[in-house]
């Protein structure tokens, strides 16, 4: 019994560990969103508090767009103001939200010790990269070179008007215009450490180094900028035809083979004579 006890009281600690307001924002927010520190993704937090009710706000943070097409003029005025950048549902209870948005409290107010310097400029992870980058974000991205961590390639979900790249993708967003839209922090912070349950799965113990968000962030840049520019080719129908020729040909080859088959036994013929 007490080592029973002793096993439920550790449970709930790690739980309650698990659960913390700074864990739970760390893990579904912080992709997306500051505190203090300006837009990103979506809007600053800092005073959201301040801004919204307490019911108001975990209705969004668990499911804004049921909001937006159930036509709360907030939720909508947010979504158009923000690229129209959908943000993903969660899976949270009430208590959880709740310690998130205590969490953006007290650290925008300084008391939970994390400093927070209001309007502080977001500095460009992109300033001095290179073509170099771009190459190396464009393998990356292809599979032509794996990630330090063999995580995914992303063209296996994903496509891009790159002309000089295989993409063939289509179980997620087509990311041509991402970097318009989100920019270099919001593209980055996406990469290193996702909000979409699904793509967080998949990089779970394969993450992206610094170097490789920056390589990929530098793509999807070069990508956005010449996507006028480019006219990738549809080889699926080649596949298709290239396929049935192969197919084809094994038929025809089987044909040949069977019919120019040896018919009769090597000692046919001598037992014919004997007989």
């Amino acid at each position: 019994m007490k080592y029973l006890f002793l096993l439920i009281t550790i449970s709930i600690c790690t739980i309650t560990k698990a659960q913390s307001g700074e864990e739970l924002y760390k893990a579904t927010c912080v992709a997306c969103h500051t505190i203090g520190n300006g837009r990103l993704v979506g809007p600053d937090l800092k005073d959201i508090n301040n801004k919204r009710d307490a019911d108001w706000s975990i209705e969004f943070i668990r499911a804004s767009q049921t909001m937006i097409k159930n036509g709360d003029s907030d939720a909508i005025a947010i979504f158009e103001e923000y690229g129209k950048i959908a943000m993903p549902d969660n899976d949270l209870s009430n208590d959880q939200i709740k310690s998130i948005l205590s969490y953006i409290e007290a650290t925008a107010s300084g008391s939970s010790g994390n400093a927070v310097v209001a309007d502080t400029k977001i500095v460009d992870i992109l300033s001095g990269t290179s073509q170099a980058n771009i190459d190396s974000g464009a393998k990356l991205f292809s599979g032509l070179a794996r990630f330090s961590n063999n995580g995914p390639a992303c063209s296996s979900c994903h496509q891009v008007s790159d002309e000089s790249t295989y993409n063939s993708g289509t179980l997620a967003k087509e990311l041509s215009e991402t970097y318009e839209l989100m920019g270099s922090a919001g593209v980055s912070g996406i990469i290193k450490n996702s909000p979409f349950p699904v793509m967080n799965m998949a990089y779970q113990g394969h993450s992206i180094t610094e170097e490789e968000a920056i390589d990929l962030t530098a793509y999807l840049r070069n990508v956005s900028e010449q996507r006028f520019y480019q006219h990738p080719q549809d080889i699926n129908l080649a596949f298709v035809g290239l396929g049935s020729f192969i197919f084809v040909l094994i038929i025809l080859s089987t044909i040949f083979l069977y019919f120019g088959r040896k018919k009769e036994a090597v000692n046919h013929k001598i037992l014919s004579r004997q007989s």
